[in-house]
């Protein structure tokens, strides 16, 4: 068995706006969802996980307001919405600094989308045992992890025929979210970045010896595996114990 992951950070990114589209209250009224019952009734019942988050669609209330926040204005002028996601953003910080709030005041335990929730967690069985993976690829290299299973298998696969996921813009400006913030994503994603083995991004960084120059070593991620103590059995029924971030 094989899967994709991606890079828990920037896949967190992708999915907060995602989410954040899919839980607008344009999605419960409006041209949208004008002949999609399905999706305003899974609108419907679910909104109740925003409404903790009230200032996330202040000012909103229809897809137009949402638009004008991140896609100029020449490419709405012409009606060309789905070219918003072909460019930059152009928000002013608004809707990363709501993005910013969002991540304060956000558990990581209560995901109001699926897009939020974890990778590890789609990787267990319900009774907590991990499926039987033998090669995690990275989804952002997709393409060269399905030519070496092809490789590996013996079969070619014709130029043009790789299927690739959709690239979009994202409609905040990650380039206006803080460091804080960042170690904040990180320390809720831990158990993807400790599970899945993947390196952690500069910003996250410390040993967790609280002596980190700067003072951020408290806000900082690190992965350590303690084994079974067979003196006091704990952990009798795990030869290692992965400890993400550090225990509260």
């Amino acid at each position: 068995m094989i899967t994709f992951v991606r890079e828990p950070l920037n896949r967190f990114y992708s999915s907060y706006d995602e989410a954040y589209f899919r839980m607008g209250p344009w999605m419960g009224d409006g041209p949208i969802v004008r002949d999609k019952p399905r999706v305003r009734k899974q609108y419907r019942d679910n909104k109740y996980k925003v409404d903790k988050y009230p200032y996330l669609y202040e000012g909103f209330s229809t897809i137009d307001d949402f638009r004008r926040k991140y896609c100029p204005s020449e490419i709405l002028d012409r009606g060309n919405f789905l070219n918003c996601n072909q460019v930059p953003s152009i928000d002013d910080g608004t809707l990363a600094s709501r993005f910013s709030q969002f991540v304060r005041d956000y558990t990581g335990l209560d995901p109001f989308d699926v897009h939020l929730f974890l990778q590890s967690s789609y990787l267990v069985f319900p009774t907590g045992e991990p499926f039987p993976i033998t090669v995690i690829y990275n989804a952002t290299d997709a393409e060269r992890g399905w030519q070496e299973v092809a490789l590996r298998k013996g079969v070619d696969i014709p130029d043009g025929e790789m299927t690739h996921g959709r690239k979009i813009t994202r409609r905040f400006d990650v380039g206006k979210v803080s460091d804080g913030t960042k170690r904040k994503i990180c320390r809720m994603l831990a158990l993807d970045y400790c599970c899945l083995n993947i390196e952690l991004p500069e910003v996250c960084r410390g040993d967790g010896d609280g002596e980190e120059e700067g003072g951020d070593d408290d806000e900082a991620v690190y992965c350590a595996v303690e084994k079974r103590d067979v003196e006091t059995m704990k952990y009798v029924l795990e030869p290692l114990v992965i400890h993400p971030w550090r225990d509260p």
